[in-house]
């Protein structure tokens, strides 16, 4: 027999997690786009590669922290917190180990 998950609460999403996978998406839209314009020229993307991949870590760091802020809010479902404060975390790792790797 079928089992039915019914919520019957009035928790929301907190919105500091919902920024905070918003802006996880924007940090993988703009690493991609490092990536494929570095990839386009052949590894000699320059000054382009270079912003649109510190945008990317600004965004992530950023991101990471508005995760693990949006902790605080009260009677809410931390879902999204959870999803934005990971992704933005290990695209933050991966964007300063290219930077080191890079110097």
């Amino acid at each position: 027999m079928a089992r039915h998950k019914y919520k019957f609460s009035n928790k929301k999403h907190s919105v500091g997690g919902v920024i905070s996978t918003v802006m996880a998406v924007i940090a993988a839209v703009l690493f991609g786009r490092a990536v494929a314009i570095s990839f386009g020229a052949r590894g000699e993307g320059g000054m382009e590669v270079g912003s649109f991949a510190l945008s990317a870590l600004a965004v992530a760091f950023f991101g990471c922290v508005m995760g693990i802020l949006s902790y605080k809010e009260s009677d809410r479902y931390y879902t999204f917190s959870f999803i934005g404060a990971l992704f933005n975390g290990i695209m933050a790792i991966i964007l300063i180990m290219l930077f080191v790797v890079g110097i």
